[in-house]
């Protein structure tokens, strides 16, 4: 659990230097900008003969601070408070427990009160410490280490990966880290990162290098990764008219080395923009590392592991997006396995109300054996109003 007295002298801390913005705007050296926004999300979920039907609801404000503390020293702090009720709330033992939970090294991570119908929680997902001077860059704290080329599933994102159909955290996790990179060209540099954990076996150390080869940016990863060494190599570039990206890792035991075998976990996307206007993705994914005793609505739902990105062997993404009118956009994806009985089907509508204000109508059709075994209703239909500020 957060330490109370921490999390309110962090929270007091970003309120005072809020409150002191326009002052610092005349120090060259010291500045702070604030964003954030304010979500209401909706949900609705339905079983597949309509017989039951549930609802939850999630009120969602975010706060980003980016503070230039001197010419070469930056500080950020982002704060994610949801009040969420309905079903899951009422009939879900322990869940206050589970929100406490911060899988992280520091506990940022604590729930205000939590009662029969409603539940309130916040957590801190950046709070780093940043040093920029030409070439180099050091952070340190909770920051996201983004090492993934492609859309849905990431076999290179050793530190922070994230679960796709988690579409409300538009940020992404983050980890508690040291990272330093240094830059030798606009498409080429070297990154170094550590995972702070309480034991080898749960920490990341992992290094990478990316440069360009002709239309290609193209990147090696290598280190430990948990309990496992890892190798693999990530790229982007076109074939034709056709965006062409990919990654590869391979994961080996650490223990008994000699005697254990490894895998490969390895996805590759194309997109491709029609005369029509309509913007075609597409991806494959070789999921290595696949537990079947994992449980398929976690690994669909949480940041998954990158060894084991999914809930089968294999797994394939299709969608179409189509910009309807400027303030309209629309889009229809479909994600599936090749060797287990699961489809999943999202459609989703966004549109642009205001320069603040964004709609949002999306479902997520769980269907196949794999669902129709552990959930009770996989038909889940979200409303989602944003105000940016």
């Amino acid at each position: 659990m957060c330490k109370s007295l921490t999390c309110l002298s962090l929270i007091a801390a970003i309120i005072f230097f809020s409150t002191h913005t326009i002052n610092a705007q005349g120090n060259s050296e010291f500045d702070v900008e604030l964003s954030g926004y304010l979500k209401e999300l909706g949900k609705l979920s339905v079983s597949n003969n309509f017989s039951t039907a549930r609802y939850d609801n999630i009120l969602h404000h975010r706060i980003e601070s980016d503070w230039t503390l001197s010419d070469h020293f930056e500080f950020r702090a982002d704060l994610r408070t949801r009040l969420l009720n309905g079903y899951t709330v009422n009939n879900t033992p322990g869940l206050e427990q589970i929100y406490e939970r911060d899988d992280n090294y520091f506990d940022l991570s604590w729930v205000w009160f939590s009662t029969d119908h409603s539940l309130m929680h916040s957590n801190i997902d950046r709070l780093h410490l940043s040093y920029i001077n030409g070439p180099w860059e050091v952070h340190a704290g909770r920051q996201r280490i983004n090492w993934g080329r492609t859309l849905v599933w990431n076999p290179n994102d050793l530190f922070n990966n994230y679960a796709f159909l988690d579409f409300d955290y538009e940020e992404r996790p983050g980890v508690d880290a040291i990272s330093a990179q240094y830059n030798w060209s606009y498409a080429s540099n070297v990154e170094v990162g550590y995972r702070i954990a309480d034991s080898w076996e749960r920490s990341v150390l992992a290094g990478m290098v990316r440069t360009s080869l002709g239309s290609y940016d193209i990147q090696f990863t290598g280190g430990h990764y948990l309990d496992q060494l890892t190798i693999g190599t990530g790229w982007a570039g076109y074939l034709g008219d056709t965006g062409f990206k990919g990654e590869i890792s391979y994961f080996h035991p650490e223990e008994q080395f000699v005697e254990q075998t490894g895998h490969f976990t390895a996805t590759t996307g194309f997109d491709y923009i029609l005369s029509s206007g309509i913007y075609l993705q597409s991806e494959l994914l070789y999921n290595g590392g696949y537990n079947s005793q994992a449980n398929p609505l976690n690994i669909l739902t949480q940041p998954p592991s990158a060894d084991n990105l999914f809930v089968a062997k294999s797994g394939f993404y299709l969608s179409g997006s189509y910009q309807i009118h400027p303030l309209v956009n629309s889009n229809l994806g479909f994600m599936s396995s090749f060797d287990r009985p699961m489809f999943i089907v999202i459609p989703q509508i966004t549109i642009s109300a205001t320069e603040n204000l964004d709609l949002l109508f999306l479902s997520q059709l769980l269907k196949g054996a794999v669902f129709n075994q552990t959930i009770e209703t996989p038909n889940l239909f979200y409303f989602r109003v944003k105000w940016s500020y």
